[in-house]
């Protein structure tokens, strides 16, 4: 009977729980105003209004926030008589917030001198005129100023991260989580699980400042219904167990990869990283190799999904190999140290490397390709005519060859497949189509 109370009592919480975390859950309204635009002329004298846009754009199919729609904007600024662009004064800006209902104001502005390119933006909390975030993206090149703006609307993101809570812990270790495709999760976001501990008081008037949150681990979502999500652990805290009740936190696409981790075996007992000497097949550390393809990198992380939007490292470039593990690799590269993370592919590191690194030089390779087939390796472009090979000279290896994802595929699989996805950002993609060997379509 005790038992049957109980189960029962965990049943009626659990609904409690996901009841009242659903029923907490509010999309963050927000009015992005037109961008101001400084510096030389650009190509048409709408492109404030084009940034902003792009930049409703990216923030609507994030899927968490209520932005407002722009006509109705316009239309209420009139009203009111203030502008579309640079309304940042503490008066119009509390004007702003009564009228639409609207929590954060985004303002900004987009500035072009030469190639150089700078897109800065502020988030005005509404309530008291106060700037609770100023980001900034920059080009020193030619980039698309869109995809500027969609890595403007990834910072934006990030300062919003999702919480919620652990519903269910299934046997197979399956996590279900009380936040679904309304409040913008999405199929491969991570999140951070953690718990409270002690509360943080100040030492003379006793007012608790803040609550303790101790990290249990991290769940990665696999699947998505209206208001929950389903995915899989991808790794526990030593001494700790995920769980029913525990809350859960958005990480954003920088954070996942920051720290190498490993996850633990079956026994319990984490594993650790590799020791010295260290090989993989081939492969071996302290050895120099060339990259086989490109391999794109920020902030000296790189991973196996080689997200094409990111600096790269072209193919023929000199590495030396630092460090190995199961999960992770280490290279130099110019001076500077690198860390590639491939732990989520679950397959043997030398399988991975094997499409990123040679002993051989494919210098020859790339400097006998058509000018302008080499063109546009050397900018990463991926072109109809090209060859399967010259794409992964100037694009590296894609995220899906086929209708597969490429972690546990060699080259050689690759390179049967009639269709390839590249990864261009956290939620674009671009489609290469082929016949036989040569593109025959690009698109996003």
């Amino acid at each position: 009977m005790k038992k049957l109370f109980k189960v029962f009592l965990t049943v009626i919480l659990s609904a409690l729980i996901s009841h009242t975390a659903m029923a907490d859950f509010k999309k963050t309204k927000i009015a992005v105003l037109d961008f101001q635009t400084q510096g030389e002329k650009f190509e048409t004298d709408d492109m404030g209004k084009i940034v902003a846009e792009w930049l409703i754009t990216d923030l609507v199919k994030e899927g968490r926030f209520d932005v407002i729609e722009r006509r109705l904007l316009e239309k209420i600024l009139q009203e009111q008589k203030l502008g579309v662009s640079g309304v940042i004064d503490s008066e119009s800006i509390a004007k702003l917030g009564k009228v639409l209902g609207a929590k954060i104001v985004v303002t900004g502005s987009v500035m072009k001198l030469r190639q150089f390119i700078e897109v800065n933006a502020r988030l005005i909390n509404v309530e008291n005129a106060s700037i609770i975030a100023a980001e900034k993206v920059k080009s020193e090149s030619a980039m698309k100023l869109e995809r500027l703006v969609t890595e403007m609307a990834e910072k934006i993101i990030s300062d919003f991260p999702l919480e919620g809570y652990v519903v269910e812990r299934a046997e197979n270790n399956a996590v279900t989580i009380d936040l679904g495709r309304l409040a913008g999760a999405r199929g491969g976001k991570r999140f951070i699980v953690f718990k409270e501990g002690k509360a943080i008081k100040h030492p003379k008037t006793g007012e608790i400042l803040d609550i303790e949150r101790i990290e249990v681990g991290e769940i990665e979502i696999r699947s998505v219904k209206e208001k929950t999500a389903t995915g899989v652990i991808l790794r526990e805290a030593a001494g700790q167990k995920i769980e029913y009740g525990n809350m859960v936190r958005s990480l954003t696409e920088a954070t996942t990869i920051s720290e190498p981790y490993w996850p633990e075996e079956k026994t319990g007992t984490p594993a650790a990283p590799a020791t010295s000497p260290q090989s993989a097949g081939q492969f071996n550390t302290g050895e120099e190799y060339y990259l086989f393809t490109t391999i794109h990198t920020a902030k000296n992380l790189s991973t196996w999904e080689n997200r094409t939007d990111i600096p790269a490292i072209h193919a023929g470039e000199k590495v030396v190999l630092t460090k190995l593990d199961r999960h992770y690799a280490k290279f130099t590269w110019q001076g500077r140290e690198y860390t590639f993370i491939y732990h989520l592919a679950k397959t043997p590191n030398a399988i991975m490397l094997s499409k990123f690194l040679t002993r051989d030089d494919p210098n020859p390779a790339i400097s006998g390709i058509p000018d302008d087939i080499k063109t546009a390796v050397a900018q990463g472009e991926a072109k109809v005519g090209m060859t399967k090979w010259q794409l992964l000279y100037s694009k590296g290896v894609p995220i899906v060859a086929g209708n597969r994802k490429t972690f546990d595929m060699n080259l050689e699989e690759i390179l049967i497949a009639n269709s390839w996805v590249y990864l261009q950002g956290r939620m674009d993609k671009l489609y290469i189509n082929f016949s036989g060997d040569k593109v025959t379509e690009v698109r996003d």
